[in-house]
């Protein structure tokens, strides 16, 4: 295109903008109008919305943070009663302990006491066994010196004498011996036994 065709289109052009202009301007001015009601009111809107947001931004922060001052308070609460039930808990431990100790050591001690009467009573019942056991034997040798000097007295043969003798010894081991030696044994029967030869 050359320079004179160009600017008989802009000169056409310039008459199509009056043409629009007469046609159509009145609505385009109140459309432009509307627009810059429109965006006005968009404008408001959204600084109320922003507003709004900031408003409920600042009153859930404040819920929130008494929420979490809550929490914390509650927390503590439950720090400082489990901290005393602790507390609690370990002197009841401590008072248990020492109970069981005092207790550990009065059944040492009774147990030491009872186990040295028990020493004593056996010390005692052995001494007291002792003495008997000599008594009983002084009884078996003042009865066999009795035996023998009847012996003696009676003249009775080796042979009767050991008889007698096997018979103490069967008594002293609890045994039962022939009636019949028993018989003859006897110094108090009037029988004596009469002395073999050779003695």
């Amino acid at each position: 295109m050359n320079d004179d065709s160009k600017a008989a289109l802009r000169e056409r052009l310039g008459n199509i903008d009056q043409i629009r202009d007469i046609l159509f301007g009145s609505q385009l001015r109140d459309y432009n109008t509307r627009l810059e009601q429109v965006e006005t009111t968009v404008s408001i809107l959204q600084q109320e919305i922003r507003d709004r947001t900031d408003d409920l931004k600042q009153s859930m922060f404040k819920e929130l943070q008494a929420a979490v001052d809550a929490l914390e308070k509650k927390i503590k609460s439950l720090t400082l009663k489990d901290n005393e039930e602790k507390v609690d808990i370990r002197q009841q431990l401590d008072r248990l302990s020492k109970r069981l100790s005092a207790n550990v050591t009065t059944l040492d001690e009774t147990i030491d006491k009872q186990t040295s009467t028990l020493r004593d009573d056996l010390t005692a019942s052995r001494e007291k066994l002792q003495g008997d056991i000599l008594d009983l034997r002084n009884q078996i040798f003042e009865e066999l010196d009795k035996r023998i000097a009847n012996l003696t007295k009676s003249k009775i043969a080796r042979a009767d004498m050991a008889e007698i003798l096997f018979e103490v010894g069967l008594r002293l081991k609890g045994s039962e011996f022939v009636p019949e030696l028993k018989e003859a044994a006897d110094p108090d029967s009037g029988y004596l036994l009469p002395e073999k030869s050779g003695n």
